[in-house]
């Protein structure tokens, strides 16, 4: 299986790889950190426990250079921990000299060969010369015509890994504090995340920052929303997606009464403000001139649009109380469905493993093979 690795310029000389988790339980995990510091490899083991919010912490250790003669500091492995960190270092220690000590973020790939898209090595060089020499679409028509099964591998090959980027920037930013704003842009940059709609329909985005209509005499009263997205059949049907944060509160800060909690005004305002929405794009956006025809075109239509909430993270929910009044919440509601942000990253990367298999390259035969990598693929 491919593994990819990320590294981070973040001073003159030094990259940071990301760090890759050995073994976990539900509240430690043993994690190795990596650095190339010029021509400097080197490795940093450290037990990390789970704090309260959901966050992974460094537990605190006593430097070895306060130890005095005779005192010891253990750090045991047990064997799967032991073969996990065998495995690791030696897929590190291949592309170790290929990273680029650079500012900003970079990715290499470590792969079985078995597992890598090869061809002859001369036509490999004969491929990257003519995709230099500005033939990318003769030679794609070329593949088409000849290898259409490769063609078809090196496509879905690049969307899986295209998806498996986005998978890792939604899950790194899952623990930061981005803004409203931030997330809006990294859907509208990865709209296969809402791929499937809650009920597995195939959503499509028809417009993002809509305007639903509500503008009064005055020209006030705009209502706008973050994304007007579509299911996919012949007939389809609208529906309206609020973003929040994965840090928005959905519970208020104390009981209501005993074992209920008070909804966090985001989680009422932000259904609240989607029901508005949702009545004001029936009633007055989707019946424009305008907007019915081009929603007739693509035989759109709206009734009583589905709305979906996308809001806080289930890391909040940290006793029965609080899971069962959150649950008990979204469930007797039938507008909008409310979804976490955890729950959205778990179905996404649930459809780049699902579309894993399709990606799975083809092999060469020669012994002279040698891969291809994403800049030699023209698309």
């Amino acid at each position: 299986m491919a593994e990819i690795y990320r590294t981070f310029g973040n001073r003159p000389g030094l990259a940071v790889g990301q760090g890759r988790e050995l073994s976990r339980t539900s509240i430690t995990r043993r994690f190795l950190l990596w650095e190339r510091l010029e021509s400097k490899f080197k490795i940093t083991l450290v037990h990390q426990r789970k704090t309260p919010s959901g966050d992974w912490v460094n537990e605190t250790s006593q430097p070895l250079s306060t130890l005095k003669a005779g005192e010891a500091k253990k750090f045991i492995l047990d064997f799967d921990e032991t073969s996990q960190l065998r495995d690791e270092l030696n897929r590190i220690h291949a592309i170790v000299d290929q990273i680029h000590i650079k500012r900003g973020a970079d990715h290499l790939v470590v792969a079985p060969e078995a597992e890598v898209i090869v061809t002859d090595q001369n036509r490999a060089k004969t491929i990257r010369s003519l995709l230099k020499r500005g033939y990318s679409e003769d030679l794609w028509e070329a593949l088409i015509q000849n290898e259409p099964d490769l063609v078809t591998k090196l496509a879905y090959a690049r969307i899986h890994v295209e998806k498996q980027k986005a998978l890792w920037e939604f899950e790194s930013n899952l623990s930061l504090n981005q803004s409203e704003q931030w997330w809006e842009d990294f859907f509208k940059r990865n709209t296969w995340i809402f791929g499937y709609g809650l009920n597995y329909k195939f959503m499509n985005t028809l417009q993002s920052q809509p305007s639903y209509g509500g503008v009064k005499v005055s020209g006030e009263g705009m209502q706008k929303g973050d994304f007007l997205q579509r299911t996919e059949a012949f007939i389809k049907f609208t529906a309206l997606v609020e973003i929040k944060k994965p840090s928005t509160q959905v519970l208020g800060k104390k009981q209501y009464r005993n074992g209920a909690w008070a909804l966090h005004e985001e989680l009422s305002g932000g259904v609240s403000q989607l029901h508005a929405n949702c009545h004001t794009w029936e009633m007055e956006g989707a019946q424009t001139e305008a907007n019915i025809e081009v929603l007739l075109k693509e035989r759109t239509f709206t009734v009583q649009p589905k709305g979906i909430l996308v809001i806080g993270h289930t890391n909040q929910l940290t006793d029965a109380s609080k899971r069962n009044t959150f649950e008990l919440f979204r469930r007797n509601i039938a507008n909008p469905e409310i979804l976490t942000f955890d729950e959205l990253y778990e179905r996404a990367r649930f459809i780049v493993e699902s579309t894993k298999q399709d990606s799975e390259p083809t092999t060469g035969d020669s012994e002279n093979d040698v891969p291809l990598s994403d800049d030699d693929i023209p698309f």
